[in-house]
């Protein structure tokens, strides 16, 4: 008699544009945006943040959110590229975020700090970030959102972007 082996299907690479993503991941890269955006206006994001993800059946994931993003811009380790809210493309650190958030959703996290200090952030940035990425992982769980398993994303080829650079986010 044969014994039927199931191979497990690799991930799927992370698409290049944002209308290509998965709901559960289009809201956190929505949230991710909007953060940014009012970082950039010196505006409060907890406001849209929770106005946003209330929809979602996830307002509470608005403090996790700002909670992450606050330890990405005070512990960025080069500049890091955050396309403005309505952009169609997806930028190597945006996916580099939703890969640790993921992997932090699925209770992986040491892969999580690793995405996020190989790609973005210090040592102890990356240390910061796990809290905040792991209770945004069980707030959107709790919201049936759950964010799939993908393949990390390749890097950039060198002299395509500067190595250091002062910490700021762009479009």
């Amino acid at each position: 008699m044969g014994q039927i082996v199931a191979f497990p299907i690799p991930p799927t690479p992370y698409p290049d544009l944002a209308a290509d993503l998965d709901p559960a991941e289009c809201v956190l890269l929505i949230a991710i945006r909007s953060w940014v955006e009012c970082h950039r206006q010196d505006e409060d994001p907890i406001p849209r943040l929770c106005l946003g993800l209330e929809s979602t059946g996830a307002p509470d994931a608005a403090f996790s959110v700002d909670g992450l993003m606050t330890v990405v811009a005070r512990t960025v380790a080069r500049q890091v590229e955050i396309h403005c809210p309505h952009c169609p493309q997806l930028s190597l650190d945006e996916k580099n975020l939703l890969l640790a958030a993921s992997l932090a959703q699925a209770g992986n996290r040491h892969l999580a700090e690793k995405v996020l200090r190989t790609t973005l952030l210090s040592g102890q940035g990356a240390d910061s970030a796990i809290g905040p990425l792991e209770d945004l992982g069980a707030l959107f769980a709790d919201a049936k959102l759950f964010l799939p398993r993908r393949r990390l994303p390749t890097t950039a080829p060198c002299g395509e972007r500067e190595a250091w650079s002062p910490p700021r986010m762009l479009h």
